[in-house]
């Protein structure tokens, strides 16, 4: 008795592993996406909206895109990054498709910036690398963030 339940057991998951799995190679091999940080070409902060802490401040960040195909996605911080010291990236994905025109476009985001505590912050944004090197090159804007 115990044989047969054994043996309708393996028949079931065997079954169920053909059941599974597909014959047809219909898996387009070109659908995927890379992704990156995109380097940042100016940031902006209008003295008058820094808010104290607790409070968001709006920090416009341009960045540059070389082709159509490339998604923002998110802020990142970055390696290095303290307490009041922020080196950040602006992270995207690169798509892989044939309808990509080249071409060099710039675009703003705006960075949403909410310290907790009072105190001089200092914003540095991934530009690209040092020439011939892995060396990150970084902008920075420093924001001097009052107590509420």
């Amino acid at each position: 008795m115990k044989l047969v339940k054994r043996l309708s057991a393996l028949a079931f998951v065997g079954f169920l592993g053909l059941a599974t799995t597909s014959c047809l190679n219909n898996d387009d091999d070109n659908d995927y996406s890379t992704f990156g940080f995109f380097p940042t070409t100016k940031i902006e902060v209008n003295q008058d909206s820094i808010m104290p802490a607790g409070k968001t401040t709006n920090v416009h960040v341009t960045y540059q895109k070389t082709n159509s195909c490339q998604d923002f996605i998110q802020f990142s911080l970055l390696q290095g990054s303290t307490a009041f010291k922020h080196n950040i990236g602006v992270y995207g994905k690169q798509s892989n498709s044939t309808s990509c025109t080249e071409g060099i476009t710039l675009e703003t985001k705006t960075l949403k910036f909410t310290p907790k505590d009072a105190g001089e912050y200092t914003l540095k944004f991934w530009t690209g690398n040092k020439e011939g090197s892995t060396s990150p090159k970084y902008d920075s804007i420093v924001l001097d963030i009052k107590a509420q």
